[in-house]
């Protein structure tokens, strides 16, 4: 039996939920394997049979990245392929079309991004773009990206691929958005997280906001308004801000 045929009523449970077909393939395919090694009791540690890979980046990749990393100096931190479910989050006020948003790009990467060198908060995306991005696929994939980190408030910034790459240039390309990056988080609430309210919404990402009691430092004792989507959000208000 094919392995798509396996599991319909998973399947169609996956799909309630939103889970894209590739997603539910992965999911079936997970399943199929565990169930296929599982070992006896007292067998042992299972023999996995991973290799490490050789191309994590490609000559393209590598020889940007040496040149981006030489570039940035002490203003950022270069970073290669970096999944955008480390880096986004979806808030539609539904949880079901918030897992629907996430599963469209916990499979996707942006090939570099810089960080602020002290805060480490990403400034900027790259995509090194070669001709396979010209294929009706990878337009799309390229669209939804965009639209992300549009949508996000992070530039990104696509770069052809070539045999070589100029300092000079490249600092000409990247150097605009080092004025430009988000506003810096809002420091780390002192308290625990309470129980949501619908007194005050978050003005980031619209989710409620829920009313804080510092416990430490200046204003200890003082009340705040913190997004409930913390560590997502960090966004706060002053307890008057309420909406």
């Amino acid at each position: 039996m094919d392995t798509k045929d396996r599991f319909p009523l998973l399947r169609k449970i996956l799909g309630t939920l939103g889970l894209p077909a590739e997603a539910i393939d992965d999911i079936i395919e997970r399943i199929l394997d565990w169930l296929s090694t599982k070992d006896a009791p007292g067998a042992g540690a299972p023999a996995y049979p991973f290799h490490l890979r050789d191309d994590f980046l490609s000559p393209a990749e590598l020889s940007f990245f040496k040149v981006l990393r030489s570039v940035t100096g002490q203003q950022a931190v270069a970073l290669a392929k970096v999944s955008l479910g480390d880096l986004f989050f979806a808030q539609t006020g539904d949880p079901r079309k918030n897992r629907a948003m996430a599963n469209r790009i916990d499979r996707k990467h942006v090939d570099f991004l810089l960080c602020d060198s002290t805060t480490m908060r990403p400034m900027l995306g790259i995509e090194l773009d070669d001709r396979s991005h010209e294929r009706p696929e990878r337009k799309a994939r390229d669209e939804l990206v965009d639209w992300v980190f549009a949508a996000a408030g992070l530039p990104l910034l696509r770069v052809p691929v070539r045999q070589g790459y100029a300092p000079v240039e490249l600092v000409a390309l990247i150097q605009p958005f080092f004025g430009r990056n988000p506003a810096p988080a809002a420091a780390e609430p002192e308290t625990t997280p309470p129980q949501a309210t619908n007194e005050a919404m978050c003005p980031k990402c619209g989710a409620a906001m829920a009313l804080r009691t510092a416990k430490s430092g200046t204003n200890a004792g003082g009340q705040f308004w913190g997004c409930t989507n913390y560590p997502k959000c960090r966004t706060t208000l002053p307890a008057n801000n309420a909406t």
